[in-house]
């Protein structure tokens, strides 16, 4: 019984060992970044660029508007006196 322990005892450490060895080990898309390939010319990545800026700001206004939106139906809902609107 204590033979068995002693076995798998050394066994988990060597194969803790081993992971740890294999988890410090440099991977190259970590260290160098992903490669991406832009094709076509410069002038259609400024537009591309261009357009994903005016999305990203085009998606911040809109959810600023649903939490104003969100504000003010909850407050509407807050001034009712009828405990029927929360359900």
């Amino acid at each position: 019984m204590k033979l068995r322990t002693l076995f798998l005892l050394v066994g988990g450490i060597l194969l803790g060992y081993k992971l740890a060895q294999r988890m410090h080990e440099d991977d190259p898309y970590i260290v160098k970044g992903p490669l991406r390939e832009r094709s076509g010319s410069a002038p259609l990545r400024v537009v591309s660029d261009q357009a994903q800026r005016a999305v990203d700001r085009a998606s911040v206004l809109s959810l600023d508007a649903i939490r104003r939106t969100r504000g003010a139906i909850q407050a509407r809902l807050g001034e009712s006196d009828d405990d029927a609107a929360w359900n």
